[in-house]
């Protein structure tokens, strides 16, 4: 936390707001994270040490006056290289908080193709879903992706997705099989969704012009319990909606489909 005092004060502001309302998580830099002798964590800091390495060697043999190819690949070197690290370094701290807690699961998010491979079947599922779940643009709000990310239904989406990664990873299906029922799984969702989404339209209007001109004749003329059973009946007919959309074929990745609804 100490590395706030470095941050210009809204910038602060929105780290504290986005760890209030659940968004990040802070936690500290993990010295110790170099000093265990998993195999995983012994290959990744030997990379890790090439990559410094090598860039001590390219510090030293840097060109004077490059032109400007030259310099382009500089360039392209040089972030290739800070990608490369970043992932390395957080790919050490997912196996880190891994073990410090064994209720939870940590998976990298990373820049580079270079650092994709796994051979886990579960971090290689989770992978190209991840691929897939859309990146807010730079003037979406904090504010509206709080609240798709609160959203009680959104929620049960993004449980059903869990959960089908779980069921998968365990299934003696290999990956390409695996990605292709994904892709028939978001096909079948999105059609059989946009023909709901046109029936429930048309239902909640008729349900609407009928419910309104009954609860006003009804009001008119003092007849209240009618008005109440006109509401009623609209309530039930909404939620009969949303339990027929809960048995559509490919709900098991809907959260996919709805965060892209929502952030294209």
């Amino acid at each position: 936390m100490h590395h706030f005092s470095i941050l210009l004060p809204h910038e602060k502001a929105v780290w504290e707001f986005l760890k209030d309302n659940n968004v990040v998580e802070v936690y500290p830099y993990f010295k110790e994270k170099f000093d265990q002798q998993d195999e995983e964590i012994l290959e990744l800091t030997k990379k890790l040490e090439e990559l410094f390495r090598k860039e001590r060697l390219d510090k030293s043999s840097k060109i004077s006056n490059p032109t400007q190819e030259e310099l382009e690949e500089m360039k392209r070197e040089y972030f290739h290289h800070f990608f490369l690290t970043h992932d390395i370094s957080i790919r050490l701290d997912t196996l880190h908080l891994r073990k410090l807690n064994e209720f939870s699961e940590y998976y990298p998010l990373l820049r580079t193709i270079d650092t994709l491979r796994s051979n886990e079947r579960k971090t290689q599922i989770i992978q190209f879903i991840l691929n897939d779940i859309p990146t807010p643009s730079s003037d979406t709000s904090w504010d509206h992706i709080i609240e798709f990310r609160t959203d009680e239904d959104v929620k049960n989406k993004y449980l059903a997705l869990i959960n089908w990664i779980n069921r998968t990873s365990n299934s003696n299906s290999k990956i390409s099989e695996i990605k292709e029922e994904y892709d028939y799984l978001y096909s079948e969702y999105i059609k059989q969704f946009n023909l709901h989404k046109m029936k429930y339209n048309n239902s909640k209007l008729e349900v609407i012009v009928n419910a309104t001109v009954n609860f006003v004749t009804n009001v008119a003329t003092g007849n209240y319990i009618s008005s109440i059973k006109d509401l009623f009946q609209f309530n039930i007919k909404n939620a009969s909606l949303l339990q027929e959309e809960s048995k559509l074929t490919g709900k098991e990745i809907a959260y996919i489909f709805h965060a892209k609804e929502t952030f294209k």
